[in-house]
This record gives C-alpha cells, sequence and structure tokens, in this order.
C-alpha cells in the first residue's frame, strides 16, 4: 500500500469511528421527531383509506389487515437507518454502491492532520504537493476526490487533450 493510500484510508477509517458507521441497522426516531406533521399526514391518510375500505362491501377484515400492516411496515421502514461504512475502494467508483452510500467522497473534506501527514509525506512528489496546496488555495478545503484524482487518474493532469482531425 502507498502512502497515500495509507493515509486516505486512515482517515476514512477515523471517520468511520467517529460517526458509528457499521453499516447495521439501527432504530431511530429522529425522522418522527423533525418531521411529525408528516407522521400526522400519513396517519390521516391512513384513517381516510379506512373510512372508504368500511364503506365497500367488497373490501373485507382481511383487506383492513394487510392495509395495516403494509401501513405499519411503511411507517418503521422510515424509523430505520443504516450508517454505510466508507471504503477507500468507493472512491471515484459510478455504480450501484453510489445509490447506498452517496458519492461522499465529492463531499468530505480531509482533516487538517491528513492533508499535513501528505504534504509531510516524503514519498510524494512536489507536482501533486503543489496541486494540492492550490485546491485548498482555491476551495479552502480538500476532499478525497481531489486526492485520489490528483493520486490515481489514469490520465496525466499536465497533457492536453488530443483532438481528432474528421476528414
Amino acid at each position: 500500500m502507498d502512502a497515500i493510500k495509507s493515509i486516505l484510508v486512515k482517515e476514512i477509517e477515523r471517520i468511520n469511528r467517529q460517526e458509528g458507521r457499521d453499516g447495521k441497522l439501527r432504530f431511530n426516531s429522529e425522522f418522527a421527531r423533525d418531521h411529525r406533521y408528516l407522521c400526522l399526514a400519513m396517519f390521516a391518510g391512513y384513517f381516510a383509506v379506512i373510512a372508504v375500505m368500511y364503506q365497500v362491501p367488497y373490501m373485507g377484515f382481511i383487506s383492513f389487515l394487510a392495509f395495516t400492516a403494509f401501513v405499519l411496515f411503511m411507517f418503521a421502514m422510515l424509523l430505520i437507518e443504516i450508517k454505510p461504512v466508507y471504503r477507500f475502494e468507493d472512491i471515484g467508483v459510478l455504480d450501484l454502491r453510489v445509490c447506498y452510500n452517496g458519492e461522499w467522497y465529492f463531499t468530505r473534506a480531509l482533516s487538517p492532520q491528513s492533508v499535513k501527514a501528505l504534504l509531510d509525506e516524503p514519498s510524494i512528489g512536489t507536482a501533486m504537493k503543489t496541486r494540492m496546496q492550490e485546491i485548498i488555495a482555491n476551495k479552502g478545503e480538500i476532499d478525497f476526490y481531489d486526492v485520489y484524482d490528483l493520486a490515481y487518474s489514469k490520465t496525466p493532469q499536465d497533457e492536453q487533450p488530443q483532438v481528432a482531425v474528421l476528414n
């Protein structure tokens, strides 16, 4: 493992520990507290549908139980929280993992300690360190993808794109 990857992995592990990211299901009543009017509207809609179901002759007790179970299941899903584990391997990958994890590597800035470790690392070239300092000067921070792109991009940053000549 090279120095850049090891520094980024340590930072990712620190974030996972600090935020309790372990990928496990947890009950979290924060949704019900933060969106209490939405929850009340859900129950009002539930009672409105029950009122219609009660008057319709072909909707029996089984339909009532099935609908009630469905509403309770959906409400329980709103109270479940999963904090996905951030991984180095997810940086720059656009597949179904983005739906679960989000593109966290674009929005999460490196800690000042990690930036200092990268800038102090002797195995990292001066061109990359200079580019990192330019990004920090422009944005005020540097995120995981910026470092990943500088270190592991497939096309060198200094090359001009080739223009194809059309006949």
